[in-house]
């Protein structure tokens, strides 16, 4: 008998992933409630010259700070630049700071696009790691994961991801009357180990 693996690793382990440790992050430990409840969206990757395009403002009318982690299998394809999937974080640069303190994050005194693009991938790391982190409980081979890149509002030379991906997930946050974030997400399958 044939197995035959979905293209995609399923939305349904990740998404409550994803939104319950930023619901824990910023709500229960950082004191900042939702503004209104999260929004998940599947939406297309745009493809130029193999990377995944990315540009905020098709998500917010405001500047944002953006970072990006990457995540592979096994180390040949972390150093083969052969992506498994990318966790993208978009970060409303208007509430930003009260976004980071409420993650227990030290904001500088001096909030200059340099050391908040830093908190952003900070943040993103850890909601990375996190994602890694639970799927390895559940089973899952544990993956190896890159250094944020970090931006603000585009990255114009796009993002590595699995090429058998056409779609991502899309969720957003709302908290202090604002989209205040949003983590974009693609993965294709995981082995069990």
């Amino acid at each position: 008998m044939i197995k035959i693996m979905a293209k995609s690793f399923d939305p349904e382990i990740i998404n409550p992933i994803l939104t319950g440790f930023i619901e824990d992050l910023i709500t229960a430990k950082g004191g900042i409630p939702p503004t209104k409840s999260f929004e998940v969206a599947v939406k297309p990757i745009e493809e130029y010259e193999g990377r995944m395009r990315v540009n905020a403002t098709d998500k917010f009318d405001v500047a944002v700070f953006l970072a990006v982690i990457n995540f592979y299998l096994n180390k040949a394809d972390s150093q083969a630049n052969k992506a498994r999937g990318a966790i993208l974080l978009y970060l409303n640069t208007e509430v930003a700071d009260k976004i980071f303190k409420a993650a227990t994050f030290q904001v500088p005194y001096d909030e200059d696009d340099e050391s908040m693009m830093a908190l952003c991938g900070g943040l993103c790391r850890l909601v990375a790691v996190h994602l890694r982190d639970r799927l390895g409980l559940d089973g899952f081979l544990s993956l190896e994961i890159s250094e944020p890149a970090v931006y603000k509002n585009a990255i114009p030379e796009g993002v590595a991801f699995s090429r058998e991906q056409d779609e991502k997930q899309e969720i957003s946050f709302y908290f202090l009357k604002h989209k205040a974030l949003a983590i974009d997400w693609t993965m294709g399958p995981i082995p069990k180990r």
